[in-house]
């Protein structure tokens, strides 16, 4: 029962604080295809379900499970990935290759945390073959802004794998309230902290008019 009040703090304090992002980047980055708005708007749709918690499911080592997370990360994350290309100035073939295979690495990564034993791992390592060949043009793109994404991929995405293999996702090896901190922190990390740094590089980069 503690543990369960200790995840639903950690999705309240996630809704507060993609609310409080949603509001900044809505009035803040003022485009027409506003992706930091959708993608802390899409977060706070995922954190509010999670904290309501009727589709949750019970692992194999009996912590919660909420595959829902990352079918929103379906979502969010291939905005996120356009975003990247563009600030890579990847190709439009490439770019669409792409955000394909991010949507697929999500999606695979939700029937992992769905089922367990031997499809909970055929699945993981189908999402980690698309994963791998997702990051690998980007880590070695032709870009003076490699090393800039490289840090959000490296330290951030490839966090979240790690996470659900400990988490009761994979192999229950964390409490379901840890790792709901933790993939709090990515989350946090990946889609505000990469928003307000891309914007000041981009901001920097922009020819002043003076």
């Amino acid at each position: 029962m503690v543990m369960n009040i200790q995840i639903e703090m950690v999705f309240l304090v996630g809704i507060l604080l993609f609310v409080a992002a949603a509001t900044y980047f809505l009035f803040a980055y003022r485009k027409e295809f506003n992706t930091a708005f959708l993608v802390s708007f899409i977060t706070i749709i995922s954190y509010t379900l999670m904290l309501e918690g009727s589709l949750a499911s019970v692992g194999s080592e009996g912590g919660a499970v909420y595959a829902t997370r990352w079918l929103f990360y379906g979502l969010s994350c291939t905005l996120l990935m356009y975003e990247i290309t563009k600030f890579l100035k990847k190709s439009l073939s490439e770019t669409i290759f792409l955000l394909y295979l991010t949507a697929i690495v999500m999606f695979t990564g939700a029937a992992a945390a769905y089922f367990d034993g031997w499809y909970m791992i055929g699945f993981f390592v189908l999402s980690s073959v698309a994963y791998v060949m997702l990051v690998y043009p980007l880590l070695t793109a032709v870009s003076p802004h490699r090393a800039a994404v490289a840090k959000y991929i490296l330290v951030g995405w490839t966090g979240f794998p790690l996470v659900f293999l400990l988490a009761p996702d994979g192999f229950g090896l964390i409490t379901a309230g840890i790792a709901a901190i933790l993939f709090l922190l990515l989350d946090v990390f990946t889609k505000v902290i990469f928003y307000l740094d891309l914007h000041k590089k981009m901001v920097l980069e922009t020819p002043s008019k003076n």
